[in-house]
């Protein structure tokens, strides 16, 4: 697989380049500042974005399967439509990110801060948008918006749920606690 340098990437970055519709398959872009970055529609699949800044970057349609952005920042981070199937967020900080229709399927959320983020797809059904192993434990949740979607297979145990908004969410296939919820705000959802 062609690899795109990491000082190329970065330095046309430093340019102000966009690099949508890039491909970028396994580009090693750990610890780097990449705030307000394009990569919409990049293709990132295997990126190492690992304790990487993205507050306020455009990842929205981009292929980010098996990418690593464990302990990345992402505030306010556009994933609108985004792979991150297989991806791992661990202990990312997702506070206000938008990630509305994007493909969360076997994607690691553990401890991570997704306060304030948009998930789901409320203009649309998707076509299971979660598949399972995706896990959301220990997460913070709080004034999250779910919209419109099933969470099969999903791990929710431990999640802080306070102040969540849960629209139309079916959680009858999801692994949680009642406890879990707690604080949440639900409308005609099952759970």
């Amino acid at each position: 697989m062609h690899e795109k340098p990491q000082k190329d990437v970065v330095q046309r970055l430093l340019e102000g380049e966009s690099l949508a519709n890039e491909d970028l398959t396994n580009v090693d872009l750990a610890n780097q500042s990449l705030v307000g970055a394009d990569f919409s529609a990049a293709n990132l699949s295997g990126a190492n974005l690992k304790d990487a800044d993205l507050t306020d970057a455009n990842l929205n349609d981009a292929n980010l399967t098996g990418a690593d952005l464990s302990g990345a920042i992402l505030l306010r981070t556009y994933l609108v439509g985004a792979n991150l199937t297989e991806a791992t967020l661990e202990n990312a900080n997702l506070f206000g990110a938008f990630l509305s229709g994007s493909l969360l399927s076997g994607t690691n959320f553990r401890g991570a801060d997704l306060r304030r983020a948009t998930l789901g797809c409320p203009q649309c059904v998707p076509i299971a948008p979660f598949g399972n192993l995706t896990t959301f434990e220990n997460a913070n949740l709080e004034e999250a918006i779910f919209g419109e979607i099933k969470l099969d297979g999903i791990v929710l145990l431990g999640a802080n749920f306070k102040g969540a908004y849960l629209y139309e969410v079916d959680l009858s296939e999801a692994i949680y606690r009642e406890s879990d919820l707690e604080g949440a705000i639900t409308k005609q959802g099952r759970n």
